[in-house]
């Protein structure tokens, strides 16, 4: 079994933080089977990241340059890596892995991860491990064996736009849903937001300013168990992306919608199986917010369609998916 791992990611305002809270995820899981796992980051931002979000802060060690000696695995986690980049990393270990959501290129790696609900099969060709489908959906342990009943009535709202809002999606949606129109339904609704590892000091400053005027607005920030805040919600509005998955896992039922070209084609995906509402992107849609709090305020009273997006959800996402990857990494 490998027990000398090396992987290769990096999180900042920019390419948020995604990346890193998944091969987190994986990472825990490796050591939990009693390997050895260093992080290799080229962005002064990411040791950070790193240790907001470890439960462990001295559990993982990190270089910020080419490590000299060789790793039994090199995991990529990177969307600035381009076709040519790859040869050029197996000096680094005897095996490398990609985490690959953009479908761009066949890397040349020993194994492909690729947890999107309808992967691109006929792309991979160099790996001899594919690792495709979301059941390989790295997700933290506390999301697995996660249980929901979509109870007959509805008022607490997940809000989440995963580690940044460069749209400002939160706070517009919390602006529409708290107009003349909606106080008698919000007279009695309570909206869990949570603000991003990467959300900037001004942009808490207006959503700390929206939950003092309005009482039904909670924010929640470095929370460690997310997976139980998820579950106390009855529906959630998400950007796609980690949480979406995790709110799969979880049974709640979520209405999406995308900021970010890697997040388009899963989150429609996601919705073409019925597994939650998709609205639209934020980058083309300006009326989006509007159309998110139109579509909770239909959702939400439905009691069927809510069990019935929990049901598709958890069909699709188990929570599992970080350990599966640990295993067939070891056994690589």
């Amino acid at each position: 079994m490998m027990k000398n791992i090396l992987i290769k990611t990096d999180g900042n305002k920019e390419i948020a933080s995604g990346h890193i809270r998944r091969c987190l995820s994986i990472a825990e899981a490796l050591k939990k089977r009693g390997a050895s796992v260093c992080f290799w980051f080229s962005d002064e931002e990411s040791p950070a990241l790193l240790k907001q979000f470890s439960s462990n802060e001295k559990a993982f060690s990190y270089t910020m340059s080419a490590p000299a000696e060789k790793y039994e695995l090199l995991l990529l986690d990177s969307y600035s890596l381009e076709e040519k980049d790859f040869p050029a990393f197996k000096k680094y270990a005897e095996k490398t892995a990609y985490i690959d959501d953009l479908c761009r290129f066949d890397p040349d790696t020993d194994m492909i991860i690729n947890y999107d609900p309808a992967p691109p099969k006929e792309l991979y060709h160099h790996a001899s491990i594919k690792l495709l489908g979301t059941q390989y959906a790295p997700l933290r342990e506390q999301f697995a064996g996660c249980s929901f009943v979509a109870r007959p009535s509805a008022n607490r709202i997940f809000i989440s736009t995963g580690g940044t809002d460069p749209y400002h999606v939160i706070e517009k949606l919390l602006k529409e849903l708290y107009t003349d129109k909606h106080l008698t339904a919000l007279s009695i609704l309570h909206c869990d937001v949570v603000m991003g590892a990467l959300f900037d000091d001004k942009y808490k400053a207006a959503l700390k300013l929206l939950a003092r005027r309005y009482p039904g607005i909670a924010l929640n920030e470095g929370v460690q168990d997310m997976a139980s805040l998820m579950g106390s919600c009855d529906i959630a509005i998400t950007a796609g992306g980690t949480t979406l998955y995790e709110l799969c896992a979880t049974g709640v039922p979520t209405i999406a919608f995308t900021m970010a070209d890697n997040q388009v084609e899963f989150t429609k995906s996601f919705d073409a199986h019925n597994a939650i509402c998709y609205v639209g992107d934020a980058r083309k849609n300006n009326a989006l917010p509007r159309e998110l709090a139109a579509r909770l305020f239909a959702v939400l009273p439905d009691a069927p369609l809510r069990s019935r997006l929990s049901l598709s959800a958890r069909s699709m996402v188990d929570g599992r998916g970080a350990e599966r990857i640990a295993e067939a990494i070891l056994k690589l």
